[in-house]
């Protein structure tokens, strides 16, 4: 295949909030939503994954881990979900492997090799987990077949390339975040921390990149790994959260136009809009309900499509015989919901409710995860406010990170969590 053709809210840290996502979907005896096939694209159909710390020696399936022991066997599922979803393109968005050790990026590239063979044209960044002990440079010979030695242009201070197709113009940036003992770019910025930055050189190197989109008439898709329209990602006392010029990125993108940015890091799904701008968050491959995003590009348009991994069909279609990934969604269910019941449990021994009201706030607490995932969250407000359970909850969570967090997924909820579509500049 040839190049490619044609609400902010308050967020906890990644490592947190991946564990509290999982176990707020897993409450109660949780209906997995139908999902049908997308229809046939119109345009270049583009797959989003991010954040699938591929690590093969990762097998504790302990119930508050959930899926992170299949990490291997979902990483194949996403591959082939997205190849029977007509994804002619799958950009992964970072932390792909786990503490950047050299067997596990082998181990990933021999899958992505497979799918790449297979027909689908695959184009990574890294993240914060990616590099170290793995340098920059042997990232990007490691991947050098999945974007790097496809780029038009490369930075010379970071990792981010460019691709420009015949109709589109693919901005892939490096917002680091990873060790400094990992920057070894002759040209790339000295560093003495880990936290995420984009320097003065690439920011004028972006720059360069969308002065020739703009004088070839392609529209941008910009990915990267770090958030730049949460309020989070722009305060430095965020350690591991905030973004060195992300600002400048997204006034930068606004300049040229440019309606989306994908990112990933924060292991859940958010769509936050500012000034023209719009940034999509895919959620951890890793945590419920496994998914990403599926993005149609036409002439007009950008149609984003949340889209769940359908592992029971890869397993049947493989000849998988885990029980668990041949109904993984019920498995899942089932190490999510244990791990839920304990946590509510825990709660309630500092805050205590009757069984009448714990079973209540059980309840509110599945329905409103429930609506989150399911892209309905925002319809539905009114009426999970109404619930019984929605007073005994909060109570019960005072002084936890799940009363804020909560009520803010509720208070700002979006009808984009469940698709939109922006139209093109």
């Amino acid at each position: 295949m040839k190049k490619p053709a044609a609400a902010s809210l308050r967020l906890l840290p990644a490592v947190l909030l991946c564990l509290i996502l999982a176990l707020l979907c897993a409450c109660g005896n949780l209906a997995v939503p139908v999902q049908t096939p997308l229809p046939e694209a119109e345009g270049l159909r583009i797959a989003v994954a991010s954040d699938l710390h591929f690590d093969p020696e990762h097998t504790d399936k302990n119930a508050n881990l959930g899926a992170v022991a299949y990490n291997p066997q979902l990483a194949e599922a996403l591959l082939w979900d997205a190849q029977h979803q007509g994804a002619e393109v799958l950009l992964l968005t970072g932390d792909i492997v786990n503490a950047g050790k050299q067997e596990y990026h082998d181990g990933l590239i021999e899958k992505l090799r497979a799918a790449e063979d297979a027909g689908l044209r695959i184009y990574v960044l890294p993240g914060n987990h990616d590099l170290s002990p793995v340098t920059q440079r042997e990232f990007a010979a490691l991947y050098a077949d999945f974007g790097f030695a496809e780029a038009d242009s490369r930075d010379a201070a970071s990792l981010s390339y460019c691709v420009m197709g015949e109709d589109l113009c693919l901005l892939m940036l490096d917002t680091a975040g990873y060790d400094a003992e990992a920057i070894d770019l002759p040209e790339a910025q000295s560093r003495s921390d880990d936290e995420a930055f984009l320097s003065e050189e690439t920011l004028r190197w972006t720059r360069e990149m969308l002065e020739s989109a703009k004088a070839q008439q392609l529209p941008v898709l910009c990915a990267g790994h770090f958030n730049i329209l949460t309020a989070e990602g722009r305060d430095p006392e965020r350690t591991g959260l905030y973004l060195e010029n992300g600002e400048r990125l997204a006034a930068l993108l606004r300049e040229y136009d440019v309606p989306l940015y994908v990112s990933g890091h924060l292991h859940t799904r958010l769509v936050l809009q500012e000034q023209g701008l719009t940034e999509l968050v895919t959620e951890y491959l890793l945590a419920y309900p496994t998914g990403y995003s599926m993005l149609d590009l036409t002439a007009d348009a950008i149609t984003y499509t949340p889209r769940r991994v359908d592992v029971e069909g890869w397993a049947r279609e493989v000849g998988y015989n885990s029980r668990e990934l041949k109904h993984f969604s019920r498995w899942q269910q089932k190490q999510l919901r244990d791990y839920a019941f304990q946590n509510v449990s825990d709660m309630s021994k500092r805050n205590p409710l009757t069984r009448k009201e714990a079973a209540q706030a059980v309840d509110f607490f599945y329905a409103a995860m429930n609506a989150y995932w399911a892209g309905t969250l925002y319809a539905q407000r009114e009426a999970l406010e109404a619930m019984p359970g929605y007073e005994p909850f909060f109570r019960c969570a005072e002084g936890y990170a799940y009363e804020w967090w909560l009520r803010d997924l509720i208070e700002n909820a979006t009808p984009m969590l469940g698709g939109f579509r922006l139209e093109r500049p």
